[in-house]
C-alpha cells in the first residue's frame, strides 16, 4: 500500500530509506495525515496542530500551550477560563461574568477615579470610596444608601 493517507501506512522505521513496515495502522502522532480522521499530524502538539491531530482553535476543548492557550473550556466561559482561552483573572482586560466580574479594563481599573471599573472588577458604586457622577460624597463605608448625604 503506497497510500499513506488511509488506515494502512507503509513506513521506514529504521531510517535507511526503505519501507520496512507494511500496512501498519495509522495513528495520531505518526506524522502522516489520515484522510477523514485527522486534519493535521505534526507528531505532537505544535502551534498549528493539537495533540489530538486536529487544527488549533480556541474553543475546541483542547488546551494547546504551544499556540498560546492557557486554557480551553470548549467554548464555554468558566470562572477559570475566558472566551479567548486565557486564564480568567480580574485585571486581565477581559470581562468574565462567570467569575463575578462586572467590568475589567485591565491596567485602567482604579479605585479612586470617578466611574472607573474598580480593581476588584466591580462597577463604580456608592460606598466604594470614590466620588462618582451623581454623588456629592462617598465615605467608602460600603453603605450604598447614603452617598450624597455623607
Amino acid at each position: 500500500n503506497s497510500d499513506n493517507t488511509d488506515a494502512c501506512v507503509s513506513i521506514d522505521t529504521t531510517g535507511d530509506g526503505s519501507v520496512d513496515t507494511y500496512c501498519r495502522t495509522a495513528v495520531c502522532g505518526d506524522g502522516l495525515i489520515r484522510n477523514g480522521v485527522e486534519t493535521c499530524d505534526d507528531e505532537g502538539e505544535t502551534a498549528t496542530c493539537d495533540s489530538d491531530c486536529t487544527a488549533v482553535s480556541c474553543g475546541d476543548g483542547v488546551t494547546n500551550a504551544t499556540a498560546g492557550e492557557e486554557c480551553d473550556s470548549a467554548g464555554e466561559v468558566t470562572s477559570e477560563c475566558n472566551s479567548d482561552c486565557t486564564a480568567a483573572s480580574c485585571g486581565d482586560g477581559v470581562v468574565n461574568t462567570t467569575a463575578g466580574e462586572e467590568c475589567d479594563n485591565g491596567a485602567a481599573n482604579n479605585d479612586a477615579t470617578a466611574d472607573a471599573c474598580r480593581t476588584d472588577c466591580q462597577l463604580a458604586s456608592c460606598g466604594d470610596g470614590a466620588i462618582d457622577d451623581g454623588e456629592t460624597c462617598d465615605d467608602g463605608n460600603g453603605n450604598r444608601c447614603w452617598c450624597g448625604n455623607c
